[in-house]
């Protein structure tokens, strides 16, 4: 979003707390208040911060991207400033599994946020939703919403890929390592195929315990894992890799959601496996890209493995497939334009 208008002649200035320290990046300026220590600190100290760094730029939009910088929304609308939060996901759903709130606590903070949100997006001059779900739920009280897709951007993509022929017999996943993202359904699947495949694994783990676990899994020795990794390291795995995988559980908040690296592993042209979510289904529109599963039945992900494996060449027509019809329909670069616009819309009133 900030390189896309950044490349319109938009000043982006994008505000995080990452402790990397300030820098500029494709005509981006990056402010760095410095890391929390913990949860409640992100939501306190940073927080404040954040807002008293956004008095001192003055901007004339300022575009939050964390449910709790909606703490501050109401105090930038009394600075006369215009404010869009953009909504990456159904916050108030997440809440109900996340890891860290147990029930019924997580019943009752999920509804205390519902209600703060509904009443600080009514008070800000719009919502973005990053898909098409959220979008609807927002359209309910926010005073103006737009959709503006998570897709990939497509020029930053090289296109150099290897043969086929020098691909390894290997399944890859590349993201957030969580229990309901499928990890665990996913080692256990590797010692049931019959082709022997490997995994490459790369992404932070959602906790130390969760770690703890893979590495010490029964199938770890199956497994190339590594760690947090950059984007060209990225690429370099897809290029090896013979099908990617995203089998999300089937909670609320995944079932319409738009995973980035579906459309990446189309982009690196190769076949995945997925959840056998209907959105999903409907949204690569009946295209012979991919092989749904269910995500909790470490036989299916094997089956789906081993189908691959074993046929290479099928395998890679279909992430031929695949690679046409993110080009055709998933770009970042047809959302760049709504997002231009969204802005001006929000100018303007």
């Amino acid at each position: 979003m900030c390189k896309s208008l950044a490349s319109k002649d938009v000043k982006v200035t994008l505000v995080v707390a990452d402790g990397k320290g300030n820098e500029v990046i494709d005509n981006v300026e990056i402010i760095d208040i410095g890391a929390p220590s913990g949860r409640i600190k992100r939501i306190t100290q940073t927080t404040a911060k954040i807002f008293n760094k956004a008095k001192e730029l003055n901007a004339d939009v300022f575009h939050l991207h964390d449910p709790e910088l909606l703490l501050i929304a109401k105090k930038l609308k009394k600075l006369n400033k215009k404010v869009i939060f953009d909504s990456h996901e159904d916050t108030v759903n997440t809440i109900l599994v996340s890891p860290y709130l147990k029930s019924p606590v997580s019943n009752i903070i999920s509804l205390f946020y519902e209600n703060f949100e509904r009443y600080a997006c009514k008070k800000i001059d719009g919502v973005i939703g990053a898909t098409p779900h959220i979008e609807n739920y927002f359209k309910k009280f926010a005073k103006q919403t737009e959709n503006i897709n998570n897709y990939p951007i497509l020029s930053d993509k090289k296109q150099e890929h290897i043969s086929w022929d020098q691909k390894k017999n290997e399944v890859c996943y590349v993201g957030s390592i969580d229990d309901t993202r499928g990890i665990k359904e996913l080692m256990d699947s590797l010692e049931i195929t019959k082709s022997e495949a490997r995994l490459n694994l790369a992404g932070m783990y959602s906790s130390p315990t969760l770690e703890k676990e893979v590495k010490e899994h029964k199938n770890y020795h199956l497994v190339n894992d590594f760690g947090y990794i950059n984007s060209e390291d990225v690429e370099n795995i897809y290029n090896r890799s013979m099908v990617g995988v995203v089998t999300l559980h089937p909670i609320p908040t995944f079932l319409v959601s738009l995973p980035i690296k579906m459309f990446e592993y189309m982009v690196a042209g190769i076949p995945f496996i997925a959840s056998d979510f209907p959105y999903w289904r409907s949204l690569l529109k009946g295209s012979d890209c991919c092989i749904f599963v269910d995500p909790q039945k470490p036989k299916e992900i094997a089956d789906a493995i081993d189908y691959f494996m074993l046929n290479k060449e099928t395998a890679k027509q279909m992430g031929e497939v695949g690679q046409k019809l993110v080009y055709e329909n998933f770009s970042w670069e047809s959302q760049s334009d709504k997002l231009l616009t969204f802005y001006q819309k929000v100018l303007s009133n």
